[in-house]
């Protein structure tokens, strides 16, 4: 169960500003135009991201167990559907969380209820990461309309801060921001190493199913009760 929570925050904290949002307030008559366009409108794609109310993010990463594949799906506020593939096992758990109640299932034995502790921090891990608006997504740059994954998008980098102690960023990882150049929506979040940008070091898709729905799993195996402690009271007749 432990496993399976540490992986929604694996997911989160890889995605970092993907879920970010920052306020894109109208400008005031005579103020200064924003210092960064490219950021707010990276800020404007994830503002509608929410307000779509449900979405389903693949996303494609490497970890400490190899190649992984996880498939999350929201229905906001409080609903989400998430599956974790260990490539090199085939190895498949899942969780879903339903308002205040959550459930993982890493056999072929069924769903178990997750303890209250356990299902706390996975809402608020999602409350935190995904819905609720945040003031720092970071600076874009904007670079420019192109063509991915087979939709014309237009595309973002994050600048990052040089590594202390380090001069240059030439040779580090970057994350690029894709925008459906059609909905407005989020359509892609990737990292990539310079020179092998075909190769993703981290790679997020988002996509809209009609038909989605997250509801309790049927076949729920009980939690054994827990055990009695002995009774501390005094036997009869002492």
């Amino acid at each position: 169960m432990r496993r399976i929570a540490l992986a929604l925050v694996t997911a989160a904290a890889l995605s970092g500003p993907v879920f970010a949002q920052a306020p894109t307030p109208e400008a005031a008559p005579g103020a200064k135009p924003n210092a960064n366009p490219c950021s707010d409108e990276v800020s404007a794609a994830l503002q509608k991201l929410r307000k779509s109310a449900w979405f389903r993010m693949d996303t494609q990463m490497l970890t400490e167990n190899g190649p992984t594949e996880m498939q999350v799906d929201y229905v906001l506020p409080d609903r989400m559907h998430q599956k974790v593939t260990e490539k090199l096992t085939n190895k498949t758990t899942e969780l879903i969380l339903v308002g205040n109640e959550a459930w993982s299932k890493q056999d072929e034995k069924g769903w178990r209820p997750l303890s209250q502790k356990v299902t706390d921090q996975v809402k608020n891990q999602m409350q935190e990461s995904v819905v609720t608006q945040q003031t720092d997504i970071g600076s874009y740059a904007c670079k420019g309309r192109t063509q991915f994954g087979g939709r014309d998008v237009f595309s973002y980098r994050l600048d990052n801060e040089p590594e202390k102690g380090s001069t240059s960023t030439s040779n580090q990882a970057y994350r690029m921001f894709y925008v459906d150049a059609l909905t407005g929506l989020p359509s892609s979040n990737t990292i990539l190493a310079p020179g092998h940008e075909d190769r993703p070091i981290f790679k997020t898709s988002y996509t809209f199913p009609i038909d989605m729905k997250i509801d309790p799993p049927k076949d729920v195996v009980a939690t054994p009760p827990a055990p009695q402690s002995q009774s501390s009271e005094p036997a009869p007749g002492k």
